[in-house]
């Protein structure tokens, strides 16, 4: 009994922050609460206590009026820095705004637009595949001869 205990304790370790990771449900994080690290996807999320690790989201939002001792990571989805928001790390946003009241944060905005090569480049491939499909699948395009004069 006491080994299993012993082995228990060894396997659960010490109590440290958890982990929010949430999928199409928002993350709430309230004063006085702290996470190791948040993200979500198809959310969005709300910091208002302290992470000690990055938040990340992708097709939502965040509003940060705690702080991130970390990055903040948002793709395809708008930033709001309150006053009382505080980034140990640099704000990165892929397709969406930065609004902050007052203060300067490190951030990076890319504007939408840069994904245009890579959409351009996916729907190639997939082009190609499809008509490579269509070939191994009919075989050869055999055409007509051409009429005699």
């Amino acid at each position: 009994m006491r080994c299993f205990v012993l082995c228990t304790l060894i396997l659960v370790g010490a109590p440290s922050a958890p982990n929010v990771r949430h999928f199409g449900r928002n993350v709430m994080i309230a004063p006085g609460e702290t996470v190791q690290n948040a993200g979500c996807f198809l959310c969005s999320a709300e910091i208002s206590g302290h992470t000690t690790g990055s938040v990340r989201v992708v097709a939502g939002n965040v509003f940060l009026n705690g702080s991130v001792d970390g990055n903040v990571l948002v793709f395809g989805g708008n930033v709001t820095l309150t006053s009382g928001a505080i980034v140990g790390g640099q704000v990165f946003i892929f397709g969406g705004h930065l609004h902050q009241d007052t203060g300067e944060h490190p951030h990076t905005v890319l504007p939408p637009i840069i994904f245009l090569p890579v959409i351009l480049i996916i729907g190639g491939v997939i082009g190609w595949l499809i008509v490579l499909t269509r070939r191994a699948v009919r075989g050869p395009i055999a055409y007509p001869p051409l009429p005699r004069l």
